[in-house]
């Protein structure tokens, strides 16, 4: 992240970042150090295109040892689209990237009015460090020196271009 982006938070970086692209997956250990993850429920800084950022207090889990939250994909899209459906259809299954987490505080006062982005930037902390998506080895038995494939994530069910449908949508909390 470029310099000039950090300097709008007065707030250091903080945390390693990584998304899990497996609904039926959750990491009760850490995927790179193999530790136990606890919970850790924070409002995450959303990026949206072209112009929309978004604080959502979501729980991730967490390893302390690598300062790592991990973040279920799904789950995140369809909240962003129970967001966006009702108010601006037309950003459901545009780009996002996930820049930072939010002071529980200015999160709480985005919650009864709403915020500028000049405003929310301040109290945003980004991440230290953004990995790429999760990706697991398919399960199985395999020969000896044999390497298992790569499990390839779903498609998304919510985060599309044209889904206006919301029958099946979490409702943001």
């Amino acid at each position: 992240m470029s310099e000039s982006i950090k300097q709008l938070s007065k707030l250091p970086v903080r945390y390693c970042f990584v998304m899990n692209p497996y609904p039926g997956f959750r990491y009760s250990s850490c995927p790179y150090c193999q530790h136990k993850t606890g919970q850790r429920k924070i409002p995450l800084l959303i990026h949206v295109e072209p112009l929309h950022l978004v604080a959502l207090n979501y729980t991730c889990r967490y390893c302390q040892t690598c300062d790592l939250l991990i973040a279920n994909k799904h789950e995140i899209e369809s909240y962003l689209a129970g967001m966006f459906i009702e108010a601006i259809p037309e950003i459901v299954g545009n780009k996002y990237l996930v820049v930072g987490t939010v002071e529980k505080t200015a999160w709480r006062k985005g919650m009864h009015q709403s915020m500028l982005v000049g405003e929310m930037l301040p109290y945003a902390s980004y991440f230290k460090e953004t990995y790429r998506e999760l990706r697991a080895q398919r399960p199985g038995w395999y020969k000896v020196g044999q390497e298992p494939p790569i499990l390839e994530p779903p498609l998304p069910k919510d985060w599309i271009k044209g889904n206006s449908s919301s029958s099946s949508r979490l409702k943001p909390r």
